[in-house]
């Protein structure tokens, strides 16, 4: 060992340096046909078993994340039990919102109809407000109500009563032109109402379900059901009977200023003239056949050779339809001869 404080000779310091291990070499790179067939095994070995852990990992996901509670809402329909001697006269709630929570596997499959109706038992219910409770609502098993909207509804009575009122035809349309609604019946003439005290005080009559007479040229009858208003009740399915008379439509007609012509065998109506030369002719009966006949009315006075004079003549009226009525103004005309002027002498 070299004394204290003395300085190394190079010689050591060299043989130091030589002891010292040389780096290690970093190890040669992976070729890219060992990547391949690395990543090819990790992809193809074991095929079958990768698959079902596969399966299992997402059915275990699927499990997890559909068993959670939702939540939705679907409509009830309410129905009542109201005591036989009363008549619920406020207006009818007829269904609600409920609101339904439990797992999403049963809630996505889940239908609205398979709700029953809720009924609300109005039997011993004074009038004001009636809770709609959950434990009125069916539900399937895992599923719960969560709120019911409304949550409750206002009922008010009235005493049941029954009475007898007459029965009207509710008619519509007009029958083909020249026919009239003569008159209409109704059997039975009046009927049997059940309904509230108050609303059946002010009812004097039910009406049935229209009954059309457009167009009809003939009578006819029909069974027609009732038509009561809200609140009214009548026996399931009674039907009446309606009988309408339909007829032709009789009128009165005025023809003014019909030409008197002039008639007769051997006499020239050129020569006679009447004054005065036009009447007036009034038609009652059938207005069809009427409107068929008003064109054709020939008002004339007839002369014979033997009467081929100046006088007074009766009018008669050719084209008359069968029960068809007339009057004839004035009924008697002045028949005079036509003056001809004297022929001019030539010059």
């Amino acid at each position: 060992m070299s004394p204290k404080g003395a300085k190394e000779r190079p010689s050591q310091r060299t043989s130091r340096i030589q002891a010292v291990p040389p780096p290690a070499e970093p190890p040669p790179a992976e070729l890219p046909g060992a990547v391949r067939r690395w990543v090819r095994g990790a992809l193809l070995d074991n095929v079958g078993l990768k698959f079902l852990a596969l399966v299992l990992a997402v059915t275990v996901f699927l499990l997890v994340n559909t068993d959670k509670e939702r939540e939705i809402r679907v409509r009830a329909f309410l129905e009542y039990k109201v005591p036989a001697d009363k008549v619920l006269i406020s207006d009818r709630l007829d269904e609600v919102t409920v609101a339904i929570k439990g797992p999403w596997r049963r809630l996505r499959n889940f239908d609205e109809r398979e709700i029953n109706r809720i009924t609300l038992d109005l039997s011993h219910a004074p009038t004001g407000e009636v809770p709609i409770t959950a434990d009125l609502v069916s539900l399937p098993q895992g599923l719960k109500v969560v709120s019911i909207t409304p949550h409750e509804v206002r009922v008010a009575f009235d005493k049941r009563i029954e009475k007898t009122v007459e029965v009207a035809a509710a008619l519509e349309g007009r029958p083909q032109h020249g026919y009239i609604m003569a008159g209409h019946k109704v059997v039975p003439a009046t009927v049997r109402v059940r309904g509230g005290e108050r609303l059946l005080a002010a009812l004097t009559q039910i009406r049935t379900h229209e009954v059309s007479v457009q167009g009809r040229t003939e009578s006819f009858d029909t069974q027609i059901d009732l038509a009561p208003p809200a609140g009214v009740e009548t026996d399931s399915g009674q039907h009446v009977t309606v009988l309408a008379e339909i007829q032709e439509e009789l009128v009165t007609k005025r023809l003014p200023g019909l030409p008197v012509a002039i008639r007769g065998e051997n006499v020239e109506p050129a020569k006679w003239a009447v004054e005065p030369a036009q009447v007036e002719v009034t038609l009652t009966g059938a207005l069809l056949a009427i409107d068929r006949a008003k064109d054709k009315l020939v008002p004339y006075v007839k002369l014979t050779p033997a009467e081929a004079r100046a006088g007074e003549a009766e009018v008669t009226i050719e084209g008359i339809p069968p029960g068809v009525g007339k009057r004839i103004s004035p009924e008697r005309v002045k028949v005079v001869p036509v003056k001809v002027a004297p022929a001019k002498p030539p010059p």
